[in-house]
């Protein structure tokens, strides 16, 4: 019982630490004069004066949608945090909606009119605004942009670099595909794309380090990227920052055979999808008691409404209503082909057939015997959560597939890596612990 009181106060102590650290570079960035940042955030203001809130960049793929909607409230709340005491703005966030004339014209009335704000957003915590905040004392949005998206590349290529000097170039460029499949260059489009992806690949050399010290540091890291991709994101593609990781060791220890048991390995990858999940919701709940603390509103009912908005099945305005529970799932999948609609039956019908029968296939004829290697079916376990997500937060899956999609980065790559590591070629050299 010691042992289990004293592993939990670990597990806590790090979420603490964590959350604690982000929120004082929010804090801090919160201090920064918004006079310091006004020229860029009017730039910044403007260069949606003539945008579509969701505007297509190729043609009619939905899939290359940029999201100006989130942006526009990115930014707004990012300058309402400098309008205020940094200590409470930072924790009662909200922005101005520009009312009837819609979030674009609200976010270039609030900066440059000084219109108050209008509308409460304290369910998340805004990590993301500070980054906003700081790279405009320098630059504009189209700036911030690149940033995000030229520090996403730099850690995708530390990330290869490692694979292939450890001798997994397979490994690597199986990542790479799988990244190239969900469009992965399409984060430029939005800040709201990036933060998530950049986590995960913040957190996967630390992953491809530490798992040779023990597995405790998987639970750690796990428990690392719960409570920071929940201070960064706004729902978006959670999932990458535990489920790519944990995939890109299971991986690793069965090409370097020193994957546990089966039962072994998948209670250890429980335990760790656990714990960032607890860091996940815990990160939130800290926020609205602390929110509810300095407001006195109820905050929890705010938030509570918003969950079951994404839970259900009410369609938004600009969105046509769904045909099943398993829309959502469909949806997500049939933004890898490409086209206009979120449901496309014959089109997801034979991609997924085509796809499949090509990897059965290569499997059949390739493989190293009729039993299946054990880290393929935990592999195919980890992907599988990706599923799950789309049926749980149904809504909002179905609503935003044009950029939960890219969660699939996690079930691509685990149904690839599991095809590779059960053929008769992909044995690597083993290891010592």
């Amino acid at each position: 019982m010691k042992k289990y009181l004293s592993g939990i106060g670990k597990y806590a102590g790090v979420f603490a630490v964590t959350l604690l650290l982000l929120w004082l570079v929010l804090f801090l960035s919160a201090l920064i004069p918004n006079d310091s940042i006004r020229d860029n955030m009017e730039k910044s203001a403007l260069s949606y004066k003539k945008s579509d809130a969701f505007e297509f960049t190729d043609d009619n793929n939905l899939n290359s949608v940029s999201d100006n909607y989130a942006d526009t409230i990115w930014l707004n709340v990012a300058w309402n945090m400098g309008k205020e005491n940094p200590l409470s703005a930072t924790i009662a966030t909200n922005y101005y909606d520009g009312e009837g004339y819609g979030e674009n014209a609200g976010l270039y009335l609030t900066i440059a009119g000084d219109v108050p704000p209008n509308t409460d957003y304290t369910r998340y915590w805004h990590g993301t605004a500070a980054f906003l905040r700081i790279t405009h004392l320098f630059t504009d949005i189209s700036g911030a942009k690149t940033i995000g998206f030229i520090l996403f590349l730099s850690l995708l290529v530390l990330t290869s670099f490692m694979l292939v000097r450890k001798k997994h170039w397979d490994i690597a460029l199986i990542l790479l595909s799988s990244l190239a499949l969900v469009h992965i260059w399409r984060l430029h489009l939005s800040i709201e794309y990036q933060p998530s992806f950049i986590l995960a690949f913040a957190l996967i050399p630390l992953y491809l380090t530490l798992e040779r010290k023990g597995d405790k540091w998987l639970k750690i890291l796990g428990v690392i990227g719960g409570a920071s991709v929940a201070f960064f994101d706004f729902l978006t593609t959670e999932t990458v920052t535990i489920l790519l990781p944990l995939a890109l060791v299971i991986a690793i220890r069965a090409k370097e055979e020193r994957l546990q048991g089966f039962k072994e390995s998948l209670f250890l990858i429980i335990k760790c999808v656990f714990l960032w999940g607890c860091a996940y919701i815990g990160a939130f709940l800290v926020k609205w008691i602390i929110a509810a603390l300095v407001t006195g509103g109820n905050v929890f009912e705010i938030a509570l409404s918003s969950v079951s908005e994404r839970l259900g099945e009410i369609p938004a305005s600009f969105v046509e209503k769904s045909d099943s529970f398993l829309s959502a799932p469909l949806a997500n999948l049939n933004m890898l082909f490409g086209g206009g609609e979120r449901v496309d039956y014959t089109q997801v019908f034979v991609g997924v057939a085509i796809s499949a029968s090509v990897l059965i296939s290569v499997w059949y004829v390739f493989r190293k015997s009729k039993s299946i290697h054990p880290a393929s079916k935990l592999l195919l376990i980890l992907g599988a959560v990706v599923l799950l997500r789309y049926l749980i937060l149904n809504n909002h899956s179905y609503i935003h597939c044009f950029f939960t999609y890219r969660a699939l980065s996690s079930l691509i790559f685990a149904i690839l890596s599991a095809t590779w590591l059960d053929m008769r070629f992909s044995q690597g050299k083993k290891r010592k612990k």
